[in-house]
């Protein structure tokens, strides 16, 4: 077992040790389609998505979440269940740090049980406004390679509605320098989202326009989506 997946075993430990839970919050919702990193993850089709988080008054957070799926025609993976934990650390006036480590698992083809990965990141965070980060996927996709993002966000906040900004150029490193994102020497590609939310008596609202310099060969390019998820409050 690696250190990154140890220590989301771990986590739990931390929150039993400690009695003040700060609140359990969950959601259920749908997408017209579900896409991470402008790739989608759904070819087009519309997913329905869930998620439990819990906090601690520490900063210490632990949740699940999950999706459908439909990656490749030629597989049988149907659905996606990520394990995430971190802590969110105050640093100075309105800044702070987030560390965190996700297991992304995949569902419904035995065969393809290696395709789950570890995901270790870092982000620096300003009020509610200003976001950068680092994100290292270890042996992505169940690949040799692991993908490296660094991102950027910037959300603007009105008395009805959050306007996001977000950038991010997402780079697989390996063995071979030749085998990437399907062209000579392309092992990096840019990502970019505006998105406009408005979050309604527990109700959320998202349009987003996410646009990558992929192929259409990655189910990449431009892609619109529209969202919407019920939120709870359980504790």
């Amino acid at each position: 077992m690696s250190a990154k997946r140890s220590a989301l075993f771990i986590l739990p430990a931390l929150f039993s040790a400690t009695t003040a839970i700060a609140g359990v919050t969950a959601d259920i919702g749908a997408t017209s389609e579900f896409v991470r990193d402008g790739i989608s993850q759904t070819r087009g089709k519309a997913a329905w998505q869930a998620g439990i988080t819990a906090t601690h008054n520490s900063g210490l957070y632990l949740g699940t979440w999950g999706s459908n799926v439909d990656h490749n025609k030629d597989d049988s993976i149907h659905s996606e269940w990520d394990v995430y934990g971190g802590v969110n650390l105050p640093l100075f006036r309105r800044w702070s740090a987030d560390l965190s480590l996700t297991r992304f698992t995949f569902h419904g083809d035995a065969e393809l049980d290696y395709s789950a990965y570890n995901e270790a990141a870092v982000r620096l965070l300003w009020a509610r406004n200003f976001t950068a980060g680092f994100r290292k996927a270890d042996g992505y996709m169940g690949t040799e390679y692991d993908l490296n993002t660094t991102e950027l966000a910037w959300t603007f906040q009105t008395s009805s509605f959050s306007i996001e900004l977000y950038t991010a150029n997402h780079q697989l490193s390996g063995s071979d320098e030749d085998t990437n994102f399907g062209g000579e020497n392309t092992d990096d590609y840019w990502h970019f989202r505006t998105s406009v939310a408005r979050s309604y008596n527990h109700w959320d609202y998202r349009l987003s326009v996410d646009r990558t310099n992929l192929g259409s060969e990655f189910d990449a390019g431009t892609i619109m989506q529209f969202s919407v998820h019920r939120y709870f409050n359980l504790w």
